[in-house]
């Protein structure tokens, strides 16, 4: 059987190329695309995983991967795999992944970084393509990864991710392989970076080297069109100075375009190899001078220019001219100034930037046939005619790129210009500003500048002809040296352009001429002039007239001057003159200023005084020299004399040449003195000269001023060229001397120069001395010997005070460093250790400490440090020097560096064995550097450098340095002090981060080094802090590790996929490890736990901290710590029960009494568990765990088993509210009253478990909630709580009773009392003041009887008149709230509301329609139940959301004023506070429902519910504990019914009685409908039900409920006679009608009750005179009772108004409430008349009550019986009556608002089949009005309406949104959709939610609209019937299916505008 083999490393990386779905459970699926890691192989199988998904292992087929290259990285504790990419390419590959799915997040939060990442992954996109196209070259390769990278970066620091750190060549740092130190460095300069970055506005740096000195630039030519008839060639070059004034002079050599014979348009291909490279372009020449590229055509043919034939082209012509007779004639000149090219791509190439070509085009200018091309001339001619000339169009365009460096370095840094290597170079006329041993030039450029020749015989100017021509010592024509430019082949003689009668001709053409150096110094140049005819014959014929020449050498030796030169013109004798004669060579060749010429015949040559020629020329030579000094050194030098006096001339001489020319002779110079040195025998001290000169050759070379390029001259020349072999001895020797005599003043100026010329002169030795060995390989004992005595002595030169040879001192610390590479190549690296040691250690520490610490950081930088036995000798001096500077807080920052540098170069592989090194680093500097650590703030700049020193220091110790260093500690004490200090230290790195959050590499480095001490702390601490036990730092070690594993950087799971498989396989969970540590040390405590289970004085208890450590979401870390709990559980359990205060807790022993409990343990858990879990610590995960872990040993111990469980369960259950508040409380979608029913939540279960301190702070948590929403009377309710849990005593408060609000109260009393105050105030605003005045009058009793502060009594005592003033003032409108029923079904909801019900406390003015709204608003994906029917299982377990609602009535327990006659002000408190149970009825029918008379089976289910607390309470609802429901027969319905009626008439009766100042109109409208004969169609209705002989007889068991029937119906007539009686004593003119009407009915209404049901006296309290009732035509009114009126009516209306500007916006909807109810009333009287006698509600004092029907819908206005004109006379006088006096604002404030007694209600499904509506109108005339005429009066209504403000609509505008969706209906049709009874809505009572989609016109909160499912009412599409009353039939086309249910309305969308007027 085969066996599965581990992959090779090469194939360990691959992709997925097809779909891979497995074949069985063994399988892994893939998609193309995805990478595998695989780990083993198996015939066509691989064994591997995804690297997405690592965690899953499993096998797929060979076939369908694709292997890749891949670098497998067995650094960290995993292998990782990468594929063979570049690294950028690695790089960006996973940033693209991550930033992936950081872009869809940025783009679903709309947030503001989007467009940047979105447009930065675009671009490195791009970049990624390019780089793995593999085609471009190197510099652009390094410019584009520099791109990526600080675009990764940038978006990095944007978006708050981690700072990625990299190396020199943009690749990312690996830390395995990388110091603390120097990872902290990169961290530092990539911050910077970024700084940069964003102060430069996102412009991206470019990576700048140091800029060469040279510049090359390329051109590269696309087009060329000039219109030549003849045969031509272009001469172009660049040029300085202002071409426009003729100071131009040539930069370099000319390039020559030849002219092709068919031109270039004709054939690209040529034009793409026309390219040029002008190189060797000094940067002062590209910043400072005016350049210019021009180019001079010159046609090669006759004199005259021939006619173009316009058929050809200009090529084809002429034939063309070959013959060597033929002239170069100018044509024109092509120009363009370059400047401001040059400098822009200067810039962006010094920048970085891709510098890109730049296409330039030079115009052409022609010249005609006479013209010359002389610049100035030329253009001065041209500018008026150049804009009308067709030349404009005609010029040469090319391509320009400057690219820094010199011709070598540009083909050696940019490889793809190896393809150029074949175009042609135009030098710059002049040497390079560098030049290299070995570069050889020798040019000569000759320039003719101008003539000036005279006509001789001609009769005109002469046509001259200039030949230029170079010849030996013999006469004859050296051939090819001449060369016109770069891109022609060398000449043997030049032609000069010919200009047509000209005799003062100015060519300004230059010449190169190449001559090897040994022929440059016997030839010279000869010049023949020549007149060129315009015949052709003639031209022939011609001989030159004159000639001149030019010696290159000067008698001297040396060579021309770059000058100018004036020659002298010979005229030719042409019969004695020979071409080859060299004779005139004796003749002077220049004109010398005021010397006549001597006008002699001469071998044929005679002088020409009127002629003259000037040339220039222009000397580039590294082997000859234009200056005598140093030509004089260089040949005495090679001479071999001994004339020790002439060598000081030349040496002295030697200071006198200039620089420059030095510095071109520096090899031949430097080798003279060498030789001079070697060669010298004498005593004298011309040793000592020639090194003074060596030394200021050096000084030169190495100014880093001017020639600092030249030292990689100077390096050059010492490794290839140097050949002194003998050299050593005499310089070190010399050196020596200096260095004696450094107290000399004379000489301790060459002494300075020669220390910083120290690193050549050793490199001359060592060179030497090497050579030397080469030949003769002997003397190494005496070159060492000596060596070291030079040495010796320069540290001996150390030990000097004086000021003056202190430069001299720091010149050599400074520079002896740069020596050793070369003095460890020929000496021993220890002694050369031991020898700077004493350098540094004879120097007075005080003497330039700061050279000192430099001098050190060079050595460690060398390669001397790097040798272990170096080491052992370096470092203790190093570390003594920085020990004590440190300890004087001085040079910190350079001691930092060092000590950064020593562990930097210690943690290299190369360095050998580090183990001594680290002892004595760690034994010498760790405890100064913890100290310094621990002292510095964190605000120091040089905090993080100090940091990563001790972190590097630490990372590098290994265990033996760690229990060597702790072994130093001689006694415990010592060791304490140190432990303490380290946790610290580490406490506080933890604590306060130096290092910024984005640095994750440091921090995790720096972590990763903490547990590795934390480690060794623990076997320490285990060990040697037992005995004696050491609390303090066991209890810092726990703390300390705690914290290190609870902080941020460690925890995984925040962290992306990515960044926590890059942690995991580098450092592992180290939170685990970290977690092990502590259990284990724990668990060695032994019998010392319980010190930090139930401490002692000022001991800590670990329960917290190890309660905060568990909670850490890592499964393995909870199961491995969560035991510990139970084990502290134990340690209380067992511990010492009866022990002194003072003394540390112990264990029982023997027969000791234990404890017995952990109460200490359960304070502290349940305290620290509040905290944590607030603080998001801790999930259900963690509650399973510690409940199965700790329960389950809880369970297996016998004695702890019951308390222990207890204790689990009460933590479980505590973590399960907790975790629900926490949700809640962090979710902004939930309400304010879903967090405060939450907080209750907690708070009751910490009032059940008595922890008083977590109570309370959550008492006031709740407190601010309520304030965050106005609710000042809960708020008050709310710290109440607190108040109660005080005394009125002295006593000291506990801390656990202290208030977050009173910080400084520490007595009972004193805070009772200012709680009270607050408390006091938060009811006054809530307009409680009954309850204020509750505690008033405690504090009234406290301070009277108690403190006897009358002061503050009197105080109070004001307050508390305040207070019954504001209950009694009838201005004061308090709203009497609604309660509603509020059940939760489903598991959807929070666990504190799962199937719950409670009773909600609505806001001020609040309906049920508003309330709704409300609630669905918190719970948007909650599901409204349409019924009162109790839910299935089914619902309440389904994980949904499902809301029932309704209204319910509140039930007074006791009536506080049972005999009083009290004011309605007074009572209506009472009826809707201090409230705990609370009512609502669900009406059905039992058995068969009688058609005509449904009241005969109507029932009633009345359910009662008692809630927790009382309303109000500290929450606007409380939960139902208990409910009951009891059922009503149709009887005892009836009997309800009339018994609420009759007490609404008492009550109201009463009211008129006590307060005459009340409107009338409510007591009109009661009286109308209750005396209004249709009244009795309802008593009838009762009579035909329960009072006939058929319900007697069948119904013999009610019979006292039939007599209890009677008498309230009876009853009834005393009443109103009362009622009538009141009436008439106030009745107006405008209703005397109506009061006539109102007594004659009830005189027949008292008749016939009467007679049928008897007598029934008047109640006592309505005892009065009552008068006989008469119409109102025969009373007469008092006038003062008008009056009366008509002042009440303007007072109301001022009060009202008043109210109004100071009521909150909802005010404005009870407004528009009454006013649209009113306007209903004025349609419908006479319904009103029959509704409120039918209603059972109560009339509360004239205060509208919250159940109160103020209109009737248009639902029954449909057909019915005509009124009479009677009656319509009636409904005219109501409708009069309720716009006159009975407006909304005609009323008193007490009549707003008043609560209604529970009503019953009547099932919708029985209202479609029962004769309600037949009913309804037998006894309402008026509903036979027309739907017509009814909307006829509501047009007129609503136009007198005024209009509303724009602030109202505003405010409509900002109130919520209303559900109340019935539409009044005209028609007398219900609506199809009505439905149960039991339905419960926000509008209507039907099955569906919303029964019609269009919203109100209005949306205000009006009474008719609110009665849904509380059993008060029900409607018919709007109207408001009471219960008792028959319902009309059901009309034929009503549909039998409900409507769909319409959608919830937007929550958004606001109905008041959609209909406003």
């Amino acid at each position: 059987m085969m066996n599965w083999t581990p992959a090779r490393d090469k194939d360990k990386y691959g992709v997925a190329i097809y779909n891979f779905s497995g074949i069985n459970d063994a399988c892994i699926k893939l998609n193309v695309g995805e990478t595998v890691h695989i780990l083993e192989e198996l015939g066509e199988w691989y064994f591997g995983y995804a690297l997405h998904n690592k965690s899953l292992r499993g096998v797929f087929p060979k076939s369908y991967i694709q292997v890749k290259d891949c670098i497998v990285d067995k650094t960290g504790l995993v292998e990782v795999v990468t594929p063979r990419l570049p690294p950028i390419v690695q790089e960006v590959t996973a940033v693209l992944r991550e930033w992936g799915v950081l872009l869809r997040k940025l783009y679903v939060e709309q947030d503001k970084n989007f467009a940047l990442l979105r447009d930065t992954m675009k671009e490195i996109i791009a970049h990624r393509s390019k780089i793995l196209s593999g085609q471009l070259p190197g510099d652009e390769l390094k410019q584009l990864k520099h791109r990526i990278t600080h675009g990764i970066d940038r978006v990095n620091e944007r978006l708050g991710l981690d700072l990625v750190v990299r190396d020199d060549h943009g690749n990312i740092l690996n830390p395995d392989i990388t110091s603390a130190v120097k990872l902290f460095r990169h961290h530092d300069e990539a911050a910077a970076r970024l700084r940069k970055l964003e102060e430069s506005d996102g412009r991206i740096p470019t990576v700048r080297r140091k800029p060469h000195l040279s510049w090359t630039a390329l051109l590269s030519f696309t087009n060329i069109i000039i219109k030549v008839p003849e045969s031509s060639e272009i001469s172009l070059g660049l040029y300085v100075g202002d071409a426009k004034e003729g100071k131009e002079k040539p930069l370099t050599e000319a390039f020559i375009i030849p002219w092709a014979e068919e031109g270039y348009n004709g054939h690209p291909d040529l034009l793409l190899n026309l390219k040029c490279l002008f190189t060797d372009l000094s940067t002062i020449t590209l910043d400072e001078s005016q350049l210019w590229l021009i180019g001079y055509v010159v046609r090669q043919g006759s004199m005259a220019t021939k006619e173009v034939d316009p058929k050809r082209t200009s090529a084809l012509l002429t034939k063309r001219v070959t013959s060597t007779d033929c002239m170069r004639r100018p044509f024109g000149i092509v120009m363009l100034e370059m400047t401001s090219y040059f400098q822009k791509m200067k810039l962006l190439a010094l920048d970085g930037n891709d510098a890109k070509e730049k296409d330039c085009c030079a115009t052409f200018y022609p010249c005609g046939d006479k013209e010359t091309l002389d610049m100035k001339k030329l253009l001065s001619s041209r500018n008026e005619s150049i804009k009308d000339n067709k030349t404009n169009s005609q010029g040469i365009w090319f391509s320009f790129e400057l690219i820094n460096g010199d011709l070598k370095q540009l083909r050696e840094d940019n490889p793809h210009y190896v393809s150029l290597r074949d175009v042609p170079v135009a030098l710059r006329l002049g040497l390079s500003d560098v030049i290299m041993p070995g570069d050889v030039r020798n040019d000569l450029y000759i320039t003719l500048i101008s003539g000036e020749f005279s006509r001789g015989a001609k009769t005109s100017d002469r046509n001259v002809e200039v030949t230029i021509r170079i010849v030996n010592e013999k006469g004859r024509v050296i051939p090819g040296v001449i060369h016109q430019g770069c891109g022609k082949v060398p000449l043997d003689e030049y032609r000069s352009v010919t200009y047509h009668h000209e005799n003062k001709p100015k060519w300004m053409e230059t010449v190169k001429i190449a001559l090897p150096i040994e022929e440059f110094k016997k030839a010279h140049i000869k010049f023949t002039f020549k007149h060129r005819s315009t015949n052709d014959v003639k031209d022939k014929s011609e001989k030159p007239f004159s000639m001149s020449f030019v010696k290159l050498m000067q008698e001297n030796g040396t060579t021309l001057f770059n000058t100018e030169h004036d020659l002298i013109i010979y005229k030719i004798d042409p019969k004695k003159w020979q071409d080859d004669d060299i004779s005139y060579l004796k003749l002077s060749w220049r004109r010398v200023n005021g010397e006549d010429l001597n006008k002699v015949w001469n071998y044929g040559l005679a002088p020409s005084s009127k002629d003259n020629f000037t040339i220039s020329t222009t000397f580039c030579s590294t082997k000859l020299t234009q200056n005598a000094e140093l030509l004089g050194l260089l040949e005495w030098g090679w001479s071999g004399s001994t004339d020790t006096r002439i060598l000081q001339q030349r040496l002295e001489g030697l200071r006198r040449v200039p620089s420059e020319e030095l510095m071109v002779f520096l090899q031949d110079t430097l080798d003279v003195l060498l030789e001079i040195l070697m060669n010298n025998s004498t005593s004298d001290d011309s040793d000592n000269r020639v090194f003074e000169a060596l030394v200021y050759v050096i000084t030169i070379a190495t100014d880093k001023n001017k020639h600092e390029a030249f030292q990689p001259v100077l390096d050059s020349y010492i490794q290839q060229n140097f050949h002194a072999t003998l050299a050593y001895n005499k310089l070190i020797h010399v050196l020596k001397f200096y260095v004696e005599q450094g107290m000399d003043m004379d000489r301790q100026e060459t002494l300075k120069k020669s220390m910083k010329c120290l690193q050549y002169i050793f490199k001359f030795i060592i060179r030497s001395r090497q050579l030397f060995v080469e030949l003769y390989g002997r003397g190494q004992e005496e070159f060492e010997k000596s060596l070291q005595q030079l040495l010796e002595a320069m540290a001996h030169m150390m030990v000097h005070t004086n000021d003056s040879t202190l430069t001299v001192q720091a010149h050599c610390l400074k520079y002896i460093t740069t020596t050793i590479p070369d003095i460890m190549s020929n000496f021993d690296p220890v002694t050369m250790s031991a020898i700077l040691v004493k350098m540094i250690d004879n120097l007075d520490h005080k003497r330039i400490p700061k050279q000192k610490l430099m001098t050190m950081n060079d050595i460690i930088h060398s390669e001397l440090f790097k040798i272990p036995d170096c080491r052992a000798v370096l470092l203790p001096c190093f570390i003594t020097h920085i020990k004590r500077l440190l300890a004087a807080n001085e040079e910190l920052e350079l001691c930092v560096k060092i000590l950064g540098d020593i562990l930097d170069v210690l943690f290299c592989a190369d360095v050998g064995s580090t183990f001594d090194d680290m002892t004595l680093l760690s034994s010498k500097m760790l405890e100064n550097i913890l100290t310094i650590v621990y002292k510095m703030t964190r605000d120091d700049p040089l905090i993080c450098k100090f940091v990563s020193v001790l972190v590097s220091l630490l990372r590098q110790m290994n265990e033996k340095h760690f229990v060597s260093f702790l072994n130093r500690f001689s006694t415990q004490e010592q060791l304490f002090q140190f432990l303490v200090e380290l946790q610290m230290v580490i406490q506080d790195l933890i604590v306060q981060p130096v290092f910024p959050a984005d640095w994750a590499e440091m921090i995790l480095l720096q972590n990763s080094v903490i547990l590795k001490v934390l480690h060794q702390l623990s076997r320490v601490i285990s060990d040697k802090m037992r005995e004696p036990f050491k609390e303090f730092v066991w209890c810092n070690f726990f703390l300390c590790a705690i914290k290190f594993l609870t902080q941020p950087s460690l925890q995984l799971e925040k962290f992306t996929q990515s960044k926590r498989t890059k942690i995991l396989s580098r450092y592992r969970d180290m939170r685990r490890e970290t977690a092990a540590e502590i259990r284990s040390l724990w668990f060695s405590l032994g019998q010392h736990k319980i010190r930090f289970v139930a401490p002692s004085g000022s001991g800590q208890s670990m329960v917290g901290p190890f309660l905060e450590m568990t909670m850490i979401p890592e499964v393995e870390l909870r199961k491995a710590t969560i035991p510990i709990f139970f084990d502290m559980m134990q340690c209380e359990f067992y511990s010492l029960r009866d022990q002194g205060k003072n003394v540390p807790p112990d264990m029982a022993r023997n027969n000791q009494k234990n404890k017995g409990k952990f109460n200490e343990f359960e304070n502290e858990i349940l305290e620290k568990l509040d905290h944590l879990v607030e603080g998001g610590h801790g999930d259900d995960h963690y509650r399973e765990v510690f409940q199965t872990i700790v329960g389950a040993l809880c369970e297996d111990h016998a004695t702890m088993r019951e308390p222990g469980l207890r204790l689990v369960n009460t933590v479980s259950r505590l973590m399960d509210r907790l975790l629900q508040y926490r949700t809640i409380m962090n979710t902004p979608d939930n309400s304010a009253e879903t967090r405060m029913s939450c907080t209750v939540n907690l708070l009751d279960f910490y009032s059940e478990i008595n922890r008083k301190e977590l109570y309370l702070r959550y008492v006031y948590k709740l407190q601010d909630l309520h304030l965050g929403c106005d609710n000042y009377t809960e708020a008050g309710y709310t710290l109440l709580q607190h108040a109660n849990l005080l005394r009125w005593s002295p006593d000291s408060l506990p801390h656990a009773l202290r208030s977050p609000l009173f910080h400084s109260v520490t007595q009972h009393d004193e805070l009772k009392e200012k709680l009270y105050e607050r408390i006091i105030t938060y009811f006054d605003k809530g307009q409680m003041w009954e309850d204020a005045l509750k505690l008033c009058k405690e504090l009234v009793q406290h301070y009277e009887e108690v403190i006897l502060n009358y002061t503050k009594l009197g105080d109070l005592l004001k307050r508390m008149a305040q207070f019954y003033e504001n209950i009694m003032n009838p201005q004061n409108l308090r709203p009497e709230p609604e309660y509603f029923r509020v059940a939760y079904y489903g598991r959807g909801f929070p666990a504190f509301l799962q199937n719950k019900v409670f009773v909600y406390r609505g806001n001020g003015y609040e309906r049920l329609g508003d309330f709704t709204s409300r609630i669905l608003d918190q719970f948007p994906n909650a599901e409204l139940m349409k019924k009162l029917t109790p839910p299935s299982d089914e619902v309440k377990e389904s994980p949904q959301q499902f809301i029932q609602i309704s209204k319910v009535d509140c039930v007074m327990h006791e009536n506080p004023f049972p005999n009083a006659n009290v004011s309605e002000q007074i009572e209506r408190y009472y009826r809707a506070n201090q409230v705990k149970v609370f009512t609502y009825s669900r009406p059905f029918h039992r058995g068969q429902k009688d058609p005509t008379n449904e009241f005969a089976t109507l029932c009633i289910e009345k359910t009662t519910l008692y809630t927790s607390y009382s309303l109000p309470g500290i929450l606007r609802c409380f939960p139902v504990v208990k409910t009951k429901s009891k059922e009503l027969s149709p009887l005892e319905n009836a009997l309800e019914t009339m018994t609420n009626v009759n007490e609404e008439v008492h009550e109201l009766v009463k009211k008129y009685a006590r307060d005459s100042a009340l409107p009338l109109d409510p007591l009109t409208r009661k009286l109308s409908g209750m005396v209004d004969p249709a009244v009795m169609g309802g008593i009838a209705n009762y009579e035909k039900a329960f009072l006939g002989d058929d319900y007697i007889q069948s119904h013999q068991g009610d019979s006292e409920k039939v007599a209890d029937l009677r008498m309230l119906i009876a009853s009834q007539i005393p009443l109103l006679e009362a009622g009538l009686s009141i009436h008439a004593t106030r009745v107006t003119d405008p209703i005397s009608g109506l009061h006539d009407h109102m007594v004659a009915s009830f005189t027949k209404m008292k008749a016939q009750v009467q007679e049928k049901y008897g007598v029934q006296p008047m109640p006592a309290d309505l005892r009065i005179d009552v008068r006989p009732l008469k119409l109102h035509s025969q009373i007469s009114v008092n006038s003062d009772s008008s009056q009366r009126a008509s002042h009440q009516y303007d007072l109301e209306m001022d009060s009202v108004e008043l109210r109004s500007s100071r009521e909150e916006p909802k005010s404005d909807n009870l407004r528009h409430s009454f006013s649209r109810s009113l306007q209903a009333i004025s349609e419908r009287s006479s319904e009103f008349m029959f509704i409120n006698r039918l209603s059972p509600a109560k009339s509360k004092g004239g205060t509208l009550p919250r159940n109160h029907k103020s209109s009737l819908p248009d639902g029954l206005s449909g057909s019915g019986s005509k009124s009479t004109k009677k009656e319509k006379s009636i409904s005219k006088l109501l409708r009069r009556e309720s716009f006159t006096s009975t407006q909304w604002f005609d009323r008193p404030d007490s009549q707003v608002l008043a609560p209604p007694p529970p009503q019953p209600i009547i099932e919708l499904s029985e209202q479609v089949n029962s004769p309600i509506r037949t009913f309804f109108l037998q006894v309402n005339p008026f509903m036979g009005t027309s739907s017509s005429q009814k909307s006829k009066s509501r047009l007129d209504l609503a136009t007198e309406r005024p209009l509303r403000s724009d602030v109202e609509r505003e405010r409509r505008m900002s109130r919520p949104r209303s559900f109340n969706l019935n539409t009044p209906s005209v028609s007398t049709t219900p609506s199809p959709s009505m439905g149960s009874r039991e339905s419960l809505s926000t509008g209507t009572p039907t099955e569906s939610l919303h029964e019609e989609e269009a919203p109100p016109p209005l949306p205000v909160k009006m009474r008719e609209r609110e009665q849904d499912a509380d059993g008060n009412s029900l409607r018919y599409s709007g109207l408001s019937i009471k219960s008792g009353k028959m319902l009309p039939p059901v009309p034929s086309d009503i549909s039998p299916e409900p409507p769909e249910k319409p959608p919830r309305p937007d929550r958004n969308h606001n109905h008041e505008d959609s209909f406003l007027p």
